[in-house]
């Protein structure tokens, strides 16, 4: 059920795909060689047979062998984060992880935007507007917050297709779950520094150990810092530098042999002044002409308790957490290179200080609470059950001045003072049944209901083409189910198939953002999304257990999605409920080629196109464009390698990984207005461990590629862009004891 009211008064560049392969299968010989002649040397001590290791993961909120869940999902493990992704990337390298995953990087505002399967939201219109939903410790981050630092983590869970069930609100295309590590009652202590290029410098350290015979500790600190590479011709300089700083701190007591109470605390801070729009025809590109550079601060902070009692064969758990998230967006809104290439006028006339300017400020704060059951144990029923509150707070507070030189943002010549409140509730449960030693059913349902009021205020700055001032206050109510129905078999202990429906949905809500305000117009709510996925896949073991083979094939129905338009003559995004299907498949392998050398890959295919779109819409969209911001293609190819070494006196340990991650062309909006080109990372690193020392060399981005991560279209001829990282080589060394 959906219900709303109102009142108010008014007053040029092509990037290469990287076409690595024989570079990989060369890396792969030469190590594979060198471990054969290794164990050639040392006949006396055969090697054990290379089992790959067990991994547990708790994608049902339980903790079970990722083989066992009836899920399409990859898994990222904390000592393989570092071969993914640097400090100062972050979700982008996580996301070239995980096959069918795309990373949305916008350079600002969104910070956990991404899109599975081809579903999800281009540019959220509202803190909640997202069909993936990252979540760190079992807590929902905002889509507008900071990227949790991979800081000391046990694994990322990914989870691909609608996880409405357990995980709750606007799960529709999928999950993000990071899972730090929990403190223990050993001794920990780990310290890490690196320098490289472009002003590279990371510093880490990890501390972990008993308080008392009760009560552990563990505390985990990093702060990294990245200088920018893009020239700037206005404000000079360059462009592009990204300063991270993390700390996380725990406590787990255990007051009994039945009862777990863990509290966990969190600050993030992410600062960059990377460039959003960079003139993508520019004979010289990448240039940037903005005055004053573009600072996007984050600053997040929270803290979850958690308690776990055991009642013979149940489990009670109580999950706790508040929130607080600062999102800071001064922007020169004229980029004198894009307004030149627009105009055909002279790029000094958009090049004086704060003549065009808006300074967007984010503040919201989340309350949440869950209490759910659980059964323990493997019999012939396991199951779930809770209910969760959410409740969220939050503000926009955005200043704009444009001159007339700034011809397409005279609108937004004012202050919108925005405040948006949201209330949750949820019941949930799902339960697997042994319908034979073999065969078993799952079958999963969560009711939520919503409500949620905003208040949309805009005071105009004297300029004639806004009003001298408006208000208005909206509420709305929502309700919606979601949940999932499935089969799985296990033809024998190490092969299991499985098919699954599932029912998505993302809520409907208000945009955090006006666009009617400066006309003294109300603002219109964006409708519930829904969607029906159909999944069918597999999980085996081969070899031993030296091989495991994972697939699945997918079609997804979306309804109502929340799709977004980008409007050159206001550059506002508006938004687009376009109905969009996608389908697809995706395969991943482990294998443990020797004790000392591992081999994973994993490839990804979506076909994700928009449907029923009525003909001569305002969007420019039309049936049969493609979903934005979601390649066909993605792909990882990644190489471990570890073994006892001699070197001369010294006994130690080499390490060494190769990476290559591929991501294929995409629309970058709805009306296809040009592709971003197909481009491939690769990532290395090789290392020495003696005793509590290691010492080691890595690159990020090896071949040194200019990608694409964003861009959209202003006029014919004349479009934006934003580039990744360039190649960052350096030297690290941990100290551990």
């Amino acid at each position: 059920m959906l219900s709303t009211s109102a009142r108010g008064t008014s007053t040029a560049h092509a990037v290469r795909p990287c076409a690595i392969a024989p570079a990989i299968a060369l890396a792969l010989f030469a190590v594979t060689t060198s471990a054969r002649a290794q164990d050639r040397e040392t006949p006396s001590a055969p090697p054990a047979i290379a089992e790959l290791p067990a991994l547990t993961v708790t994608a049902r909120k339980r903790e079970e062998s990722v083989q066992n869940v009836p899920i399409s999902m990859s898994v990222v493990r904390g000592q393989d984060s570092g071969t993914t992704a640097s400090a100062s990337d972050g979700n982008g390298g996580l996301a070239r992880s995980a096959p069918n995953v795309s990373f949305a990087d916008s350079g600002g505002q969104f910070g956990n935007l991404f899109i599975i399967r081809g579903v999800g939201s281009f540019a959220p219109l509202s803190a909640d507007d997202t069909s993936v939903v990252m979540y760190l410790n079992e807590v929902p981050r905002s889509v507008y917050g900071a990227p949790p630092a991979l800081l000391d983590i046990d694994r990322v869970e990914v989870l691909r297709g609608p996880q409405g069930t357990l995980f709750g609100r606007n799960t529709q295309g999928g999950a993000i779950n990071v899972v730090p590590n929990m403190p223990s009652f050993k001794r920990e202590f780990s310290a890490t520094a690196e320098a490289g290029s472009h002003g590279h410098r990371l510093g880490e350290t990890v501390l972990n150990g008993a308080l008392s015979d009760t009560v552990a500790g563990r505390l985990a600190i990093r702060s990294s810092d990245l200088d920018g590479t893009v020239p700037n011709l206005a404000a000079g300089g360059k462009d592009g530098r990204t300063q991270v700083g993390a700390i996380r701190g725990s406590l787990l007591w255990l007051p009994g042999d039945d009862t777990t109470v863990t509290l966990t605390g969190f600050y993030d801070r992410r600062e960059s002044d990377a460039p959003r729009f960079i003139w993508y025809q520019n004979p010289a590109f990448p240039q940037s002409a903005v005055n004053p550079r573009s600072k996007v601060r984050w600053r997040d902070a929270g803290a979850t308790l958690k308690v776990e009692h055991d009642m013979g064969q149940l489990r009670l758990t109580s999950l706790t957490s508040y929130q607080d998230n600062h999102s800071f967006q001064p922007m020169d809104l004229t980029d004198g290179l894009i307004y030149a290439g627009m105009t055909g006028r002279p790029q000094s006339l958009y090049d004086t200080p704060y003549a065009d300017y808006v300074d967007i400020r984010f503040h919201e704060r989340t309350l949440q609470q869950e209490v759910r059951l659980s059964s323990l144990g493997d019999g012939p029923v396991t199951w779930t059950a809770g209910i969760n509150v959410f409740h969220s707070r939050f503000t926009n507070d955005a200043r704009a001045t444009a001159s007339p030189a700034a011809f397409n943002f005279q609108t937004q010549n004012g202050t919108q003072d925005n405040r948006i409140r949201t209330t949750s509730v949820a019941a949930f449960g799902e339960g697997t049944l042994a319908l034979s030693a073999r065969l078993k059913a799952t079958l999963g349902l969560r009711y939520t209901s919503e409500r949620k009021q905003a208040d949309y205020g805009f005071t105009g700055n004297g300029n004639p083409a806004v009003v001298g001032h408006s208000w208005y206050g909206m509420q709305l109510s929502d309700s919606f189910l979601t949940g999932r129905a499935g089969l799985s078999y296990e033809w024998t202990p190490q092969a299991m198939a499985y098919a699954t429906v599932s029912r998505g949905a993302v809520g409907a809500g208000f945009p955090v953002t006006q666009t009617n305000g400066y006309a003294g117009k109300p603002e219109v709510p964006y409708e519930t999304s829904t969607s029906w996925t159909y999944e069918a896949g597999f999980k085996t073991l081969w070899l031993d257990r030296r091989l495991g083979l994972n697939g699945s094939v997918f079609y997804n129905d979306v309804k109502n999605g929340h799709l977004i338009v980008f409007d050159p003559s206001q550059a506002l995004f508006t938004t687009a409920s376009l109905d969009y299907r996608s389908k697809g498949a995706e395969l991943e392998a482990l294998a443990s080629l020797t004790p000392h050398l591992r081999l994973s890959a994993a490839a990804g295919y979506t076909h994700a196109e928009l449907a029923h779109v009525p003909a001569n819409g305002s969007t420019g969209a039309r049936s049969g464009n493609r979903v934005p911001n979601m390649p066909r293609i993605t792909g990882a190819v990644g190489l471990q390698y570890e073994a006892p070494m001699q070197w001369g006196s010294a006994t130690g340990r080499l390490k060494g990984s190769l990476s290559w991650q591929y991501v294929g062309k995409r629309a970058v909006d709805v009306k296809e207005s040009f592709d971003l080109p197909g481009y491939g990372v690769v990532n290395a690193r090789i290392g020495w461990q003696q005793g509590p020392w290691e010492i080691y060399a890595f690159a990020w981005n090896l071949l040194d590629r200019q990608y694409l991560v964003g861009g959209q279209a202003w006029t014919p001829g004349v479009s934006s862009v934003r580039v990744g990282q360039p190649r960052i080589v350096g030297l690290g060394a941990t100290m551990r004891f």
